[in-house]
């Protein structure tokens, strides 16, 4: 398509003028400053953020979803859910899988203007991660304990109190509590409650509790001094594993990576269950994968950074470092991250989080992930909300970043030669910063040029043209990518280029995304069999 339109004779002609950027939209002063202390000191608090959110928001999803809660979450913008198959049959894990794709199918047809809703669907396999029982007190009829600070406790590897843990005596499901010793320590809940061992019986410890706190139901045990999680993949993970791909799952995640050794043996065998379409993301969830990150990310698809496991292990107060480290060196190598670190946990039972989750989040934006996780959608009472509390916070982290050394420093890192898709994808992005583009149009096949594109972290959204439904949804995960999927039947290559560009253009202006007089780059191929997006040129929307 060229850089300019030729106006409709059945319209006036119109010109748009340039016009200066409105430093009060996105810190737009602040973002372009030449120094890191012009940029702080140029950040103003009535500056207005973009009203498109460009991370992405996962919600974590029980077994017992339902198709108006998978349209509320795709109304609120979500477009990533989480979930697992334990404990599940495998007509339970269908039957639950099939709640999400009729949930998003609704939406599509009822509010998205009959255009697949991309909803990324992710496996997670969870490995062997050890948690307690069941509580629930017959008196109150509560599903959670209050354990006190110096009260002692037993705890037990007996499956008759799986169901029915108290103050006095709480279940874990692995017998490695009996290999303890004396004053070894043990944390609850990712390390809210801590207790101490003072002595081992044949089936259970005797305990002091050193932290005490509100104790709910299933939550994490880590054990001092042994790595959360496995280190191969258990015969239940290879079930799940089948299970996920007969029921075509977009994502899997794997739990308790070490090295790419681990993660090449994981994909060899999704290969072999005829998987290969499934895209494998690392979990970082123990201090030998974190030490070996260089080594995983040279194998991963992307990662799935689990803060809570790893705090247990590296300590709360140095998890802010572990997640800049891996953050910054999955942007350096282009590869999708997805950041777990219960936020808004408060929202469980509150309408607004704690100013210490709203940090938390917002800091989490800052240092570069491309998708939020929220595990409370599993627990609250008004999930909706809570994802478009999530999405206000990204969208103010995302109008504080410093883009111009961001694009500087990533482009500097793309030492020649590089794929001539990447280099485009470069040029492109650069002129959006010089033009303030309000979208970057990819009219792609695989998703390779939206990928790239995403990579150097536009200011705009990028609307990413697809045909193929799977690549769409892969797609999703990315920070600033709105992926669609172009249903309509295929023409010659210059007709079909127009009637995507078109089919886009109609969606940003449906969804406030675009406006008339709007300047937009399009990212296309110049003739057919090109291979990837060779041309870019701009133009303004028109009424």
């Amino acid at each position: 398509m060229d850089s300019t339109i030729t106006p409709n004779t059945d319209e006036p002609c119109v010109v748009y003028p340039w016009e200066p950027c409105n430093n009060n939209e996105m810190q737009m002063k602040a973002s372009f400053e030449d120094n890191y202390l012009d940029h702080m000191s140029n950040l103003k608090i009535e500056s207005n953020p973009s009203k498109n959110t460009l991370t992405t928001i996962a919600c974590g999803i029980s077994f017992n979803v339902t198709k108006s809660l998978i349209e509320e979450l795709c109304e609120s913008g979500a477009s990533v859910v989480i979930f697992n198959f334990d404990g599940l049959s495998f007509e339970q894990s269908q039957k639950m899988v099939l709640e999400i794709r009729h949930g998003v199918f609704n939406y599509s047809l009822k509010k998205n203007n009959y255009i697949p809703y991309p909803m990324t669907l992710i496996l997670d396999l969870g490995g062997s991660i050890i948690t307690t029982g069941s509580i629930f007190d017959k008196k109150t009829k509560q599903s959670s304990i209050e354990l006190s600070t110096n009260a002692h406790i037993y705890v037990t590897n007996d499956i008759e109190y799986k169901f029915k843990c108290t103050k006095d005596r709480i279940y874990v499901n692995s017998d490695i509590i009996l290999q303890l010793k004396i004053n070894d320590q043990i944390f609850l809940d990712y390390g809210k409650i801590e207790l101490t061992v003072i002595r081992v019986d044949e089936y259970e410890v005797y305990c002091v509790i050193n932290r005490g706190e509100i104790l709910g139901s299933e939550k994490t045990v880590h054990v001092s001094g042994i790595p959360i999680g496995s280190t191969s993949l258990s015969k239940l993970d290879e079930e799940k594993i089948r299970t996920g791909i007969q029921l075509k799952v977009d994502v899997i995640l794997v739990p308790g990576v070490r090295n790419s050794m681990f993660f090449n043996h994981v994909r060899k065998f999704v290969s072999m269950e005829q998987g290969k379409d499934i895209v494998l993301y690392a979990k970082i969830d123990n201090t030998v994968g974190l030490e070996n990150i260089d080594d995983i990310l040279t194998v991963a698809d992307g990662v799935f950074l689990n803060r809570p496991n790893l705090s247990m292990e590296v300590g709360h107060d140095k998890i802010f470092l572990v997640q800049k480290i891996v953050l910054s060196k999955c942007n350096l190598v282009g590869k999708p991250t997805i950041t777990f670190g219960e936020y808004l946990n408060s929202m469980e039972v509150n309408t607004i989080p704690t100013s210490a989750e709203v940090n938390d989040l917002i800091n989490t934006v800052m240092d570069g992930t491309d998708c939020i996780y929220l595990d409370v959608t599993k627990r609250s009472a008004n999930k909706s909300h809570c994802v478009q509390y999530a999405s206000s916070l990204c969208r103010q982290g995302e109008a504080t970043i410093w883009e111009q050394q961001l694009f500087t420093e990533l482009n500097k890192k793309s030492k020649p030669k590089i794929n001539p898709a990447h280099a485009v994808s470069i040029g492109c992005v650069e002129v959006s910063f010089k033009c303030h583009a309000a979208a970057i149009i990819a009219i792609t096949t695989s998703g390779l040029s939206a990928r790239f594109i995403a990579r150097y972290r536009p200011r705009c959204p990028v609307l990413a043209i697809v045909r193929n439904g799977k690549s769409a949804r892969k797609l999703s995960v990315w920070r600033n990518v709105i992926s669609l999927q172009y249903i309509d039947p295929t023409q010659n290559a210059w007709k079909d280029t127009e009637n995507r560009t078109r089919f886009a253009i109609d969606f940003g202006k449906r969804k406030g995304i675009l406006h008339q007089g709007d300047l937009v780059l399009l990212m296309s191929c110049s003739r057919q069999s090109v291979g990837f997006a060779n041309t870019m040129s701009l133009f303004y929307v028109s009424a």
